[in-house]
């Protein structure tokens, strides 16, 4: 079963439990030189129920983490050869979107500022307390299963819409701007009828029942209705 199975549910809901629930189960990566800190952040986390893997340096991380890795990464900013911030500068080169936490003993507003531009998840100042530190992984994990939750969404609604003709491109988007299908008949120079069974070629297609349901995939697509119909679905990566 897909997620778009049920084209009812609610798929734009972030606190969706269909979301929330999503997914295998999440790994905080724990990354620091100081063995003490990887000791006692594994220590809280466990307490919280939360799976944990440590690292003493950001290389044997990247050998580890992949596209489907999920969860969080929690790293200390200054390490002797790959610092946070150049780790999370590698992880979005190979384009791994788990969330990444920086912690610091030094921290100061070039460093924040910097880490925010690059992507960083959040910035904390070691000296945190244990709710502050595990507040934040909690949220950056939540983050982390909604972005693979709208991710996977996008991926199964736009290989249903590769399926439809230029045609029916056409047909299509116009019926989501609300036009009748004697609107549409007159718009493209064709019959209603012709234009009736190019609407119900295209629920077949794409598995649903209504307009309703056309609009809320291409909401699901993230597609913009504005470019017209040849730009309107990208290629097949």
């Amino acid at each position: 079963m897909t997620a778009l199975d049920n084209p009812n549910s609610d798929l734009f809901d972030p606190n969706a439990s269909s979301q929330e629930d999503a997914g295998p189960e999440p790994v905080v990566y724990l990354v620091d030189d100081q063995q003490a800190e990887l000791d006692l952040l594994q220590r809280w986390c466990s307490q919280e129920g939360l799976k944990t893997e440590t690292f003493n340096q950001a290389e044997d991380l990247l050998k580890l983490l992949h596209a489907d890795s999920h969860g969080c990464v929690v790293a200390d900013l200054r390490m002797p050869r790959l610092s946070g911030l150049e780790l999370q500068a590698e992880m979005s080169r190979r384009e791994l979107t788990i969330p990444v936490i920086l912690v610091t003993g030094h921290g100061d507003a070039e460093n924040c500022r910097a880490a925010f531009q690059q992507g960083v998840f959040d910035f904390i100042e070691k000296g945190f307390r244990h709710e502050e530190i595990l507040h934040a992984i909690n949220s950056a994990i939540r983050k982390h299963r909604r972005d693979r939750f709208r991710h996977q969404v996008r991926k199964e609604a736009l290989d249903l819409l590769r399926k439809i003709s230029p045609r029916e491109t056409e047909v299509m988007l116009l019926l989501a701007g609300g036009s009748p299908l004697k609107g549409i008949a007159q718009e493209l120079s064709i019959s209603v009828q012709t234009a009736s069974k190019h609407r119900g070629s295209i629920f077949t297609k794409l598995n649903i029942d209504n307009e309703v349901d056309l609009y809320k995939m291409l909401l699901a697509a993230e597609v913009n209705l504005d470019v017209g119909p040849a730009a309107l679905i990208p290629p097949a990566p």
